[in-house]
């Protein structure tokens, strides 16, 4: 068991390893058995986003219209359904999480709720991504094994499953993550622009080791449009979406501004 600085109120295990939660005096935390994150949830406001990553990932929003249909691989503590839920009434969200025990402690400790608009698939994201379905607005994308990104996600063909499950104007966001693989981050960024056409877009999630990647769907609209949808999303959502733009932008350049120097 890892050390916390919280108290660790529940503790259960699978073939998989353990699952933890932890309780500090504003916010309560999945972890796996170390000291990383999986979620996090402020007690006194469950909807919102805790962890920056999980902000960064919404970033996608800037590129999309607001999302009737949504698509979460890698479900953990279920923070990206719960916001997504709460965000957008009109929402339909699927979360596809292989772990049992996963989904059971989402619900009883991390206030996942039980809706009509959330469909829980307990599957392998792979095998669940060779099923036909709907075309989703947003695919969202939390894969990860303690050394890592899932080997899921280096697959070649990973990128273009996801893509088959989007619609024309979808968009696809990724929270990429390393650990002791690097070579695998490189070939996951190279299959990522490869199957989105080059459209692809960084954000790195300020001090830590991750880094938001996104898949664009179709090429992105102006800049003019760009700061009025952030003006307009953090007013709705309470996310500094104008500074997650501005990181975009710094960042690149050769897709926001028409830049043609290198990404």
């Amino acid at each position: 068991m890892a050390h916390y600085t919280g108290q660790l109120i529940y503790t259960c295990s699978d073939e998989e390893g353990v699952i933890e939660v932890v309780d500090e005096p504003a916010v309560r935390s999945l972890h796996f058995g170390t000291r990383a994150r999986q979620t996090t949830m402020f007690l006194r406001d469950p909807h919102a986003l805790a962890l920056s990553y999980t902000q960064c990932l919404m970033s996608a929003l800037l590129f999309a219209d607001p999302p009737r249909r949504a698509l979460i691989l890698g479900l953990g503590g279920g923070a990206l359904a719960r916001f997504l839920l709460h965000a957008f009434p009109q929402c339909q969200v699927a979360a596809v999480e292989r772990r049992a025990l996963v989904i059971e402690v989402a619900r009883a400790f991390f206030h996942l709720p039980e809706d009509p608009r959330l469909q829980l698939f307990l599957a392998d994201a792979a095998a669940f991504l060779c099923r036909r379905a709907a075309p989703h607005d947003l695919v969202l994308v939390d894969l990860h094994d303690p050394q890592g990104m899932a080997p899921l996600v280096s697959r070649p063909d990973f990128f273009a499953q996801c893509r088959a499950q989007m619609g024309p104007g979808g968009v696809l966001a990724i929270n990429l993550w390393a650990g002791s693989r690097e070579d695998d981050l490189k070939r996951i960024m190279r299959h990522l622009r490869l199957h989105f056409d080059h459209q692809a877009l960084y954000l790195p999630v300020a001090g830590k080791r991750n880094c938001v990647a996104l898949g664009l769907g179709l090429p992105p609209p102006s800049l003019l449009t760009l700061q009025e949808r952030a003006g307009q999303l953090q007013t709705s959502l309470d996310i500094e979406f104008p500074r997650l733009l501005a990181e975009l932008v710094q960042l690149n350049p050769h897709l926001l501004l028409g830049d043609s120097s290198p990404a």
